[in-house]
């Protein structure tokens, strides 16, 4: 048997068909837009190529780059369309896997198809991001293991091994998670390979060629492309992206209010992500292989333990302090989700077992009773999650981004915080809304490169320090230098820098806060006023349209959150009535405002 089956067509007829259904599902519910999250960076990256966020991800924004020269639809959706591509092949390549170790095509479809509308997999096949073609490197290489165990006279398996271990480095740190169980399985081939050295040399020089589309990045920079990220300019800079050294090497999120809480509760949403009916297959599949193939059995766990609960105890999310955690964390499932995948098939075979000596029946009637009651799972699974996991009509971020941009005065210094500042620039420098605003991205002010970035792209903006640290160097030293222009914060500008309290007051601007000095007052009459006229132009999204676990909640808080702050206005002066009108229209926007309920209820008494 070759890696994808021999020359028999059958196998192919198979993974063909798996991987055509999940194209199918996942185009039809691929987002046309720009979603929450990194997409909205990743695409600015990859059409203008340039430099995304640590590691640079230089293979995706490559790629990426192609799928935006596509002749159809919008620029958004032609780099989702890498993503829905990638898992599609992905799911294909787990069907060769699956068939190479159970022989049967009938459980290897099922593996395949249980991965395919599993709700976290399907979610993340939708939209412009890294990790679907992380999947599909990690499948590949998995498959080049198994085939290289199986036929070690194959040199060729080990060799694209390595070049794609190489490759998947330069998409996404988390695919050396495999090496413990790549080792693994060269150890258990050790006597092949100490009996042939030169094999060894081949195989360490494809896995640095494999390395070369970093070679991208120093490229990109010197370019001075329109998004940028690190300047790299030399080889400390070049090392600093790489090894992620503003975010921290070892850390996945730095931010106040994710950090903490229990590993235990992490690992157990790890497990549930796979669902009851693939869960189950797993822990049969698992069993099935002890027994008959020990190796995979040893493989599985170790890549599974590196990659999956070692992973997510490490990472420090607290799952129960901040709603979006999950969020975060979820993508980190799907390797832990492809590692495993094969023992469904495995799984489906030993439920064959059972069901054919509790009917007494033939093994083949057994196959088919449990691959069908495996299917109508598939079908069930997929019915149910459709609407709730359809991307295809979302364009909340775009929206809000042109929503921000029509509140904003012109000429104004507009900082953002969070994941917002990614969607504002992605309709800053792509879709040319804006253009007149100077887009100041918090979180990366407190870099000397974004800072000289600044200097060099916006001259009319006086930055007076090197890098922010929120304490001697802060926004008011940026507010005092540029006190001729108006500035506005979208979101918050976190709980550490206080250094504006004292001289300035943030006054309501329709989405946005706008920083003046307190020797300016603004009447309240003025002020709702003015702000009853920008709301009126903005679009707040229909709230069960919004995905609460995600960065859509924050959003949806930015529009409710002008009114909630205008009703506490009018309640200080003891204006009831039309304070009681503004808290609901807050929970018209966001029936689940606990601030605006609390503040119903003070009203009250």
């Amino acid at each position: 048997m070759s890696i994808l089956g021999g020359s028999d067509l059958k196998p192919w007829i198979g993974a063909v068909a798996v991987a055509t259904a999940a194209g199918i599902l996942y185009f039809l519910t691929a987002a046309r837009d720009i979603i929450v999250g990194d997409s909205p960076e990743l695409i600015t990256a990859a059409v203008t190529l340039g430099v995304a966020h640590p590691p640079g991800y230089p293979l995706f924004t490559m790629l990426g780059h192609l799928f935006s020269l596509l002749p159809f639809g919008a620029i958004p959706f032609r780099l989702n369309l890498l993503s829905v591509v990638c898992d599609a092949l992905t799911i294909g390549v787990v069907y060769f896997t699956a068939l190479r170790l159970t022989r049967s095509q009938l459980a290897a479809a099922v593996a395949a198809l249980l991965l395919a509308i599993n709700p976290t997999f399907w979610e993340w096949s939708l939209a412009a991001e890294v990790f679907p073609l992380n999947n599909l490197l990690a499948a590949v290489l998995i498959l080049l293991l198994v085939a290289w165990h199986e036929q070690q006279e194959r040199n060729g398996f080990l060799i694209a091994a390595f070049f794609v271990a190489g490759l998947a480095l330069t998409n996404h740190h988390t695919s050396v998670l495999l090496a413990p169980a790549f080792c693994f399985v060269l150890w258990q081939q050790r006597s092949i390979l100490l009996a042939r050295p030169g094999l060894l040399v081949i195989c360490v020089a494809l896995f640095l060629l494999g390395l070369l589309p970093y070679a991208y990045m120093p490229w990109a920079s010197a370019r001075h492309p329109v998004y940028n990220w690190g300047e790299v300019s030399s080889v400390r800079d070049f090392l600093g992206v790489i090894t992620r050294r503003n975010y921290g090497t070892f850390r996945l999120f730095a931010a106040a209010g994710y950090t903490g809480g229990s590993p235990l509760i992490r690992i157990a949403a790890l497990c549930l992500s796979f669902g009851l009916v693939a869960g189950t297959l797993i822990v049969l599949g698992a069993i099935q292989t002890y027994r008959r193939q020990r190796w995979y059995f040893w493989f599985s766990l170790i890549a599974f333990t590196f990659a999956g609960p070692s992973f997510v105890w490490i990472t420090n999310l607290n799952l129960r302090t901040a709603p979006s955690a999950l969020f975060v964390l979820q993508r980190f499932f799907l390797l832990p989700q492809i590692i495993l995948a094969p023992l469904i098939a495995l799984g489906v075979l030993a439920l064959a077992e059972v069901v054919s000596r509790s009917i007494r029946s033939s093994a083949v009637t057994g196959l088919r009773l449990a691959a069908a009651a495996c299917v109508v799972a598939v079908a069930i699974t997929g019915a149910t999650n459709y609407r709730r996991i359809d991307q295809s009509r979302n364009s909340i971020a775009r929206i809000f981004a042109e929503d921000v941009f029509a509140t904003i005065p012109p000429g104004s210094v507009l900082f953002a915080n969070g994941d917002i500042a990614f969607t504002l620039m992605y309709a800053q420098k792509l879709q040319n809304i804006g253009k007149d605003t100077t887009l100041v991205l918090l979180p990366l002010l407190s870099t000397g490169w974004y800072v000289k970035q600044l200097q060099r792209e916006h001259p009319d903006l006086v930055v007076p320090f090197d890098r922010y640290d929120l304490q001697t160097k802060n926004l008011k030293m940026v507010v005092d230098a540029n006190r001729a222009r108006t500035i506005c914060i979208a979101g918050t500008i976190g709980i550490e820098d206080h250094s504006l309290d004292e001289d300035y007051w943030p006054s309501q601007h329709g989405l946005l806060i706008t920083v003046e000095p307190k020797s300016k007052t603004i009447g309240l009459d003025e002020m709702i006023a003015e702000n009853e006229s920008l709301l009126a132009r903005c679009h707040p999204p229909v709230f069960a349209t919004v995905r609460a676990s995600t960065f859509e909640a924050d959003i949806l808080n930015m529009y409710a959150w002008p009114a909630f702050r205008i009703g506490n206005d009018c309640a200080r002066v003891g204006l009831k009535d039309r304070a009681r009108i503004w808290f609901d229209r807050a929970l018209e926007i966001d029936p689940n405002f606990p601030q605006a309920r609390e503040a119903l209820a003070r009203l009250e008494h």
